[in-house]
């Protein structure tokens, strides 16, 4: 898969040392699948929580943090919507963020 918006999970991880490891290990499992559904997402990340719009929900570090992708199918792309604390996913809308 293609990931858009991958600046925004460098300058995440740059903030929050701790997430490098979880977020380069999503990084390479991501860029090495090709997502034809969304079991193949969940085969991909068993914890990870497919919602509306295309839109899956990824756990970073035991669900310390959560990465909101939103997944094209067609064209194999993920498109990174959100990256954030658990709290700070809490205080918005995962399906339009």
């Amino acid at each position: 898969m293609i990931i858009v918006n991958q600046r925004l999970v460098d300058e995440f991880s740059f903030k929050n040392a701790s997430t490098r490891r979880s977020l380069a290990t999503w990084r390479k499992i991501t860029e090495e699948a090709i997502w034809k559904k969304k079991l193949d997402v969940i085969k991909s990340f068993p914890n990870a929580k497919m919602l509306a719009n295309n839109r899956a929900r990824f756990e970073i570090i035991h669900n310390k943090f959560r990465l909101i992708g939103q997944i094209y199918y067609d064209q194999k792309i993920v498109e990174i919507r959100f990256i954030g604390t658990h709290n700070e996913y809490d205080k918005i809308d995962p399906s339009t963020v």
